[in-house]
């Protein structure tokens, strides 16, 4: 069964500059006499407009009479001049700075044509474009932060391959989730796969890898992936636009009790400029319930596709289900890995994966468990985590002891900076129930003393001390709900 929900073109606001027959500036005359004026005008690339996004930007010219004005083809946008500078003639630049003027549009997505316009000296008229993507219904973001990262929920990431040629007590496991797939001259490339530390990319994102992908008009690229979200009601992720606007269909299957549904929602993205942040409410995908039927839903999330309706190359990043004002709270892919997931035989515990009823929280978003028995430590380094936390927030987990341990069964748990920044390193201890599973959420603030330090040095380890024997599962640092 499939659905589907398209956007009509709508709100998101981007720039083309697309002037025929015009020079650029020379690159540097000795004075003003030295080379004839070019009759131009520079218009940037793509902008975005929402109720809480007011985007500024600029036109640089040379050859007018005076400095260029601004037209939208809709009263739905407001349009302010906020500067000018240089002369018309020889060489200026006028800033504008956009925003909606309607509290509500009947497109989920509506675009915009912006007509910047300049008269030269001889009394031609010359004229750029810049298209202009708006919406007051989906969240859209140019300037994000990241407050959730998943470190492990054993889904394929953490396999007893991560640990080298060493020795790991487990049951088989395929490792299979997460499996990239592409269709009809689609390509695919995992951006700075190599990298252990860098700033993190894109800018504003928890990590350093992203997907790139080469588009074509008759392709997809598809993420295999089961996941159940019985705590969210949006989608998000984060999207570079292509040299050229092109419209993207994302297509969400979920299982259900006869078989598989598939949602289908179409999402005009605008050409050019930085990342965007978008985030889709489940509303727009009528019926849409990607619940495990362990935890009451119809059934789990089982892929996530992309295809693009021209050849192009953009990449996508931080596929994340959460909830609305509260941010992440399963991931469904990020791309990023842990550099080094240690453990045996540096430690003296035993690992093993766990799958099946007893061995799976109702409410955990996969399909396995880590089981770990004996008295020793474990964790993952990163070459660099980069999360916009505060005090409240939490690393969270589950986890469920065993009955036929003597002892309580224990865990500790800590975060490491370079350095030490913000005071962390020091362990927070919990005792794990017998025979359930519990979610242990521990505040950022028992951990270090100044959460800044987890964005800017950033965490550079995620470490646990264990004594007995449990299964552990999704670990996490999110936002508190």
């Amino acid at each position: 069964m499939r659905r589907s929900a398209v956007l009509l073109t709508g709100l998101l606001l981007l720039s083309l500059g697309g002037l025929a027959g015009c020079d650029t500036f020379e690159d540097s005359p000795s004075e003003v006499e030295d080379f004839d004026i070019q009759e131009n005008m520079i218009t940037p690339s793509a902008r975005t407009v929402t109720p809480d996004l007011n985007p500024q930007f600029a036109v640089s010219y040379q050859g007018l009479s005076e400095p260029p004005s601004v037209e939208a083809s809709s009263d739905i946008l407001s349009i302010e001049t906020l500067s000018t500078e240089g002369d018309a003639n020889r060489g200026g630049e006028r800033s504008w700075q956009l925003s909606l003027a309607t509290e509500s549009l009947d497109e989920i997505l509506r675009q915009e044509e912006l007509r910047i316009q300049g008269i030269t000296e001889e009394g031609n008229t010359i004229t750029d474009t810049l298209s202009v993507a708006a919406t007051t219904t989906l969240a859209v973001e140019q300037n994000f932060e990241s407050s959730y990262a998943t470190i492990a929920d054993y889904e394929g990431d953490v396999t007893s391959d991560t640990y080298g040629d060493n020795e790991v007590d487990t049951e088989s496991y395929s490792g299979s989730q997460r499996q990239i797939e592409v269709s009809g001259g689609t390509t695919t490339t995992l951006a700075n796969s190599s990298f252990s530390q860098s700033d993190n990319q894109p800018s504003g994102s928890n990590g350093v890898r992203f997907l790139e992908i080469d588009g074509s008009s008759s392709g997809s690229v598809t993420i295999q992936r089961w996941i159940s979200v019985p705590n969210s009601d949006v989608f998000t992720f984060l999207v570079r636009p292509a040299a050229t606007s092109f419209n993207l269909t994302i297509t969400l299957t979920e299982e259900t009790g006869d078989g598989t549904t598939s949602y289908d929602f179409e999402l005009p993205i605008p050409a050019g400029g930085d990342w965007l942040k978008i985030g889709i409410p489940f509303e727009f995908f009528e019926g849409f319930n990607p619940v495990a039927s362990r935890a009451g839903g119809n059934g789990p999330l089982t892929s996530i596709s992309f295809a693009a309706d021209q050849g192009v190359s953009y990449a996508i990043d931080e596929l994340i289900f959460g909830e609305e004002g509260v941010g992440g709270r399963a991931e469904f892919h990020d791309f990023e890995r842990t550099t080094l997931a240690y453990g045996p035989p540096f430690g003296s515990n035993t690992f093993g994966f766990a799958m099946g009823t007893d061995s799976i929280s109702a409410q955990s978003d996969g399909l396995t468990s880590r089981r770990i028995s004996g008295e020793s430590f474990f964790g993952y380094n990163y070459g660099q985590l980069y999360l916009d936390v505060d005090g409240n927030d939490v690393i969270s987990f589950r986890a469920k002891g065993s009955t036929k341990t003597e002892r309580a069964d224990e865990v500790e748990v800590f975060l490491e900076t370079p350095g030490g920044a913000g005071g962390f390193g020091d362990p927070v201890s919990r005792v794990v129930p017998e025979g359930s599973w519990q979610k242990f959420e521990i505040p950022v603030s028992d951990l270090g003393s100044d959460p800044s330090a987890l964005q800017n040095p950033g965490i550079n380890n995620i470490g646990f001390n264990a004594d007995g024997t449990f299964l552990l599962d999704d670990v996490k640092i999110i936002p508190k709900e």
